[in-house]
């Protein structure tokens, strides 16, 4: 990173600091359940790491569900204030009579990348999939339906998938069981910089896909109402952590690297570096209407909600645009 935008990133951070006000001397316990541990939750680490939580006057509980359902069951059940997974599961817990609200954006692009030993880029050429063999999860989850509904979207013949369990691609392709994977980050820098493979899709760079509420930060509406001074503190400081991380990327790739520590420095500054090209962190917290109709969309073709648009999986009942409005205004404000 060249001086002047080293010294623009530590101004930020400065600035930032200046309009959350110094941290109170009380911090409100606020505990968090991340799905996984992943690159994709950068924005959680950053804020947590770089005292945003603090500065506005919580101190942030991070656990980990093991998955997306484990997570909102977290927040449903009481032992968790806040989740961070695919929002989906808030419509499906409309649709089952339940409640649930998206408040932030913590992934905003389909960062799913496909490599293989091929390459003959695809990001303008999907048709040469065609009577190739992808790796993908099994049936429903993320990769299966990407892939599917991207079959069906552009009219791909005689593509066979092979279902392997997440972490399993590398190997696949390597093994020549496919000629390609989707995968996300870090195993998408791991199979182009540990063995060779080549990038060859992205399908955050499919403006058809772009934005794309990937993974969201959710809770519930009582949770909001009782405590509301938290719930904004909470999202502001997504905002700032998401902002810090475009802003002062080595820092980012460093708190990437402490939460990674099994993964070389070098993949680290990789993945994060590709997440931000493709926009996967949030420039803006806020979940669109946009990145909610593309998410819903693939979701309903996977049979994850039964309808849309409807009722409880409309964006106006899922989506609490409120403390993310303020938290751009605030961090606007710091400019």
């Amino acid at each position: 990173m060249n001086i002047s935008k080293r010294i623009r990133g530590i101004a930020l951070a400065v600035t930032l600091g200046a309009v959350a006000g110094p941290a109170p001397a009380a911090q409100t316990p606020v505990r968090i359940n991340q799905a996984f541990q992943s690159l994709l939750y950068l924005p959680l680490y950053v804020a947590q790491e770089q005292g945003f939580f603090k500065q506005q006057g919580v101190e942030v509980k991070i656990s980990t569900g093991g998955g997306g359902s484990q997570s909102w069951a977290a927040v449903i059940g009481g032992s968790a204030d806040f989740s961070i997974q695919d929002p989906v599961f808030v419509p499906k817990s409309h649709e089952n009579g339940g409640g649930g609200v998206v408040v932030a954006g913590v992934q905003n692009a389909p960062t799913v990348f496909i490599f293989g030993k091929d390459a003959t880029p695809l990001q303008n050429n999907l048709g040469f999939l065609s009577n190739k063999r992808v790796v993908t999860s099994p049936q429903p989850d993320t990769t299966w339906a990407f892939m599917s509904y991207l079959i069906k979207q552009h009219n791909l013949s005689n593509v066979k998938l092979v279902h392997v369990a997440i972490g399993n691609e590398i190997p696949a392709v390597a093994a020549d069981r496919a000629d390609y994977a989707l995968a996300v980050e870090p195993q998408t820098s791991m199979a182009e910089r540990q063995n060779g493979l080549h990038v060859v899709y992205s399908f955050a760079a499919n403006q058809d896909w772009f934005p794309f509420a990937f993974s969201s930060l959710t809770t519930t509406q009582d949770y909001i109402d009782n405590n509301p001074a938290q719930a904004q503190g909470v999202v502001t400081a997504f905002e700032m952590a998401s902002r810090f991380i475009y802003r002062n990327t080595d820092r980012a790739v460093e708190i990437a690297a402490k939460y990674f520590p099994n993964v070389p420095r070098d993949l680290v500054r990789a993945a994060v570096m590709r997440e931000i090209e493709a926009k996967g962190y949030p420039e803006n917290v806020l979940v669109s209407q946009k990145a909610w109709d593309n998410n819903m969309q693939i979701a309903l073709y996977a049979k994850n909600i039964k309808a849309y648009p409807s009722e409880a999986t409309s964006y106006q009942n899922n989506v609490n645009v409120a403390l993310a409005t303020k938290a751009k205004a605030m961090a606007d404000a710091a400019k």
